[in-house]
């Protein structure tokens, strides 16, 4: 009997989510066969099949969520229980056919099961031989540490992990915080501060304290709840996490795009919509401006400084909102930026993303174009430290010398984790980009002004 437990699947994966079992008890399967379709907060990933043999149990139900380390399916193939980790392929996100959702289980020993067991023949006791670990760690990669005697799972990010290393703070004995039982930095030096008599027992994940459906007043009869799940429940926790670590601000001013848009309406061959000049407009400006390339490492107290642009293309596909990236955006002409930008927002309706189009972005545009209203103030997409949000173009009278005349005019919103770059840096960025775009200074695409 295999028991497959979940691996540590990624930098700061903790969990995830069952979209979808390929697989029911009691059918057989053959080594390699995908077994079944998880989503975590990075992408989607199948399971395969390290072995053939008939599935015994699955070990959550459709909609659950699973720690790392925890029994994911036991698969019978006539040998003893061992715990085994499989290995994981990553796959582009997929969008299956609506499913009935069954709630998530509270824990990996209590999950249920998708459907009965299948009656089977009784069979001797399996030997209590010491179970190998799942996985072993990877360095430098976040995974939840599981205590097959009691349990217990410790969550925590890299960043705090390595800063409870620094502090010789043993994780076990801090009582997280955050959503879950979380640990966050904030505990870590708490209990550095404030250390705590070393108890025979690791701690349990404390549960958030739940109604009992007694005391819970009935919805109205024309409310509809739906379980928070899969890309939805991912941008839900991120922009949880961007709001809960960057210190947003927000600053707004108005372009006037009627020269670019006068010369671009009068391309011949293909026309480059405005996003493209901006895409264009911001990798040329931001090697000027390098606390808004930037990350901040919150573990070692230190601002990284990035030289290369990747360019994240906010896109809103079926399920929700994704960031797919342009590598290296600042070798790109304006064009390429297009035929790249095109290419990937085709490629997020149609969840064709791969695992590392969505992640290693430095800077983030969102715009949604013609639906852009008056302003915004978009989220960081942390840990960036800056995204530009894209406007409506409205046409609207302005003063030129003494006359009004009609100008079509857009305001750019920039908004920047003031922990690392000030108001001045992001009034002088967006001051460059004013520049650049009012004198539709694009040499590859109008030739010299």
């Amino acid at each position: 009997m295999f028991r497959f437990l979940l691996p540590d699947i990624g930098e700061g994966v903790v969990e995830a989510e069952v979209i979808e079992w390929r697989v029911r008890e009691g059918e057989r399967v053959e080594l390699d066969q995908v077994l079944v379709e998880l989503m975590t907060d990075k992408a989607n990933i199948e399971i395969p099949s390290p072995v053939a043999g008939v599935v015994h149990k699955l070990g959550f139900a459709q909609g659950a969520i699973v720690p790392v380390g925890a029994v994911l399916i036991e698969i019978d193939d006539g040998a003893s229980a061992v715990p085994r980790a499989p290995a994981v392929q990553q796959s582009a996100p997929t969008q299956s056919a609506p499913v009935p959702q069954a709630p998530a289980a509270p824990s990996a020993a209590a999950a249920p099961p998708v459907a009965p067991a299948r009656p089977q023949a009784a069979r001797a006791p399996e030997p209590a031989a010491a179970h190998p670990p799942a996985m072993p760690p990877r360095p430098g990669l976040s995974h939840h540490r599981v205590n097959a005697a009691a349990h217990e799972v410790v969550q925590a990010v890299p960043a705090v992990r390595e800063l409870a290393k620094r502090l010789a703070v043993d994780l076990a004995h801090v009582v997280g915080s955050g959503p879950g039982g979380r640990v966050m930095r904030r505990d870590v030096e708490e209990a550095v501060r404030h250390p705590a008599p070393n108890r025979a027992e690791p701690r349990q994940v404390a549960e958030p304290p739940k109604l009992e459906e007694a005391q819970r007043a009935p919805d109205p009869a024309d409310w509809r709840r739906v379980p928070l799940r899969g890309l939805r429940r991912a941008i839900a926790r991120h922009m949880r996490e961007a709001r809960q670590h960057a210190a947003h601000f927000t600053y707004v001013e108005e372009l006037d795009l009627t020269t670019l848009l006068e010369k671009a309406e009068a391309l011949a061959g293909q026309r480059l919509s405005p996003l493209a000049f901006i895409a264009r407009a911001v990798v040329r400006a931001l090697p000027s401006h390098p606390s808004l390339n930037a990350s901040l490492d919150e573990a070692r107290d230190e601002v990284v400084y990035k030289q290369r642009v990747h360019l994240g293309i906010a896109v809103a596909a079926p399920d929700g909102l994704v960031v797919p990236e342009i590598r290296d955006a600042a070798a790109l002409s304006t064009r390429d930026l297009a035929l790249a930008t095109d290419a990937l927002s085709r490629r997020a309706r149609e969840s064709k993303l791969t695992p590392e189009e969505l992640r290693g972005g430095t800077f983030t545009i969102s715009s949604l174009g013609k639906l852009g209203g008056i302003v915004s103030t978009p989220i960081v997409n942390y840990p960036e430290v800056a995204i530009l949000g894209i406007n409506a173009i409205r046409k609207l009278p302005r003063f030129l010398g003494d006359r009004v005349v009609a100008r079509r005019l857009m305001n750019l919103s920039i908004s920047v984790d003031h922990r690392v770059a000030d108001g001045a840096h992001a009034a002088q960025f967006i001051a460059e980009l004013k520049a650049i775009l009012e004198s539709a200074d694009f040499p590859d695409v109008f030739g010299s002004n």
